[in-house]
């Protein structure tokens, strides 16, 4: 069982990180529409609603939040306001930056006092960010109904639409465990870790399929990644025996090439702030992917595990 300060800080985490990306896979499908139809005002109604929670959450805790959170850069990055400006920019949007320029203001505290009126409280905040995902997978998946009986038409990939569904699915589970609050199982820790990188995989080919075509160093690289490193590393997944010495060889490898696309991802979004690298997603859609990466890390509990083998 967790305890109840893991409860509560596990819960900042999660909602803090999924939060966002509720509002900001809101964002990417009501671009993606052309034209007015009745999905645009419903997923915007809904992108409202996951920056509203956002906001409350940051209320409510008084800015004060895990370490980890912001040395993952999961609640937000680098990048994110300068994205968020752009994407305004390009689509005549309103984002409501006021969320990400409070979080850059948020205090990492790594003990946090903790009282029954806090558990009650934020059991109560992650019951209501479950209606929100739950919300978000089934509208999604009328959407995608829609697309693939030529009802409706998107600019995004249904792809797209499959890998956010899968991520908001990730957070679902996430919250159901908090609910019980149940330990993350050692045990599927592999099956975990295949999980992911089937995400990071999907990710890069994203980033592969949505990217200005004569970035030919950045498209080299990207190929190496879908067609060599990663197809290898997925095999290992599936076919070496479960031993401490292969999980462990695993995970490293697992580590080493989530920060890899980590990096990869970071100069691509200099490059585009900087005006010399074009996508054909919004710019926000970008910086999504990178905390997505970012979070993986998290996940993995990379740091830690490369200051033990220091």
């Amino acid at each position: 069982m967790l305890s109840e300060e893991e409860f509560y800080k596990q819960s900042l985490n999660t909602n803090f990180f999924n939060l966002r990306n509720l509002r900001d896979f809101c964002i990417n499908v009501q671009l993606s529409f052309y034209g007015e139809n009745e999905y645009k005002e419903r997923i915007s109604s809904l992108a409202k609603r996951s920056q509203d929670l956002g906001k409350e959450l940051i209320t409510y805790t008084k800015g004060i939040v895990p370490q980890e959170g912001l040395n993952y850069q999961i609640y937000y990055t680098e990048y994110t306001l300068a994205a968020e400006k752009l994407t305004e920019k390009l689509f005549s949007l309103n984002l409501d930056t006021d969320i990400t320029e409070t979080q850059l203001k948020l205090i990492p505290q790594n003990e946090i006092e903790i009282t029954e009126e806090t558990i009650t409280t934020i059991t109560d905040f992650n019951n209501r960010a479950l209606e929100l995902a739950k919300e978000f997978v089934a509208l999604s998946k009328e959407i995608i109904n829609e697309l693939t009986s030529n009802n409706l038409f998107s600019y995004s990939y249904p792809s797209l639409y499959n890998f956010m569904i899968i991520t908001i699915n990730l957070y679902i589970g996430e919250l159901n465990r908090l609910q019980e609050k149940l330990r993350q199982d050692p045990i599927i820790a592999l099956d975990t870790e295949y999980g992911y990188n089937i995400t990071s995989y999907e990710i890069v080919s994203f980033l592969r399929g949505l990217i200005d075509p004569n970035a030919t160093n950045y498209i080299e690289i990207l190929n190496t990644i879908l067609n060599e490193t990663y197809p290898q590393l997925l095999r290992d997944y599936n076919s070496l025996p479960l031993s401490p010495e292969n999980q462990q060889n695993l995970t490293e490898r697992t580590i080493a090439l989530i920060r890899r696309i980590r990096l990869l991802i970071s100069n691509m979004l200099k490059d585009l702030l900087d005006a010399d690298l074009y996508f054909i997603i919004e710019a926000l859609a970008i910086d999504t992917f990178y905390r997505n990466i970012n979070h993986f890390l998290y996940i993995l509990n990379a740091d830690e595990k490369e200051e033990r083998s220091c």
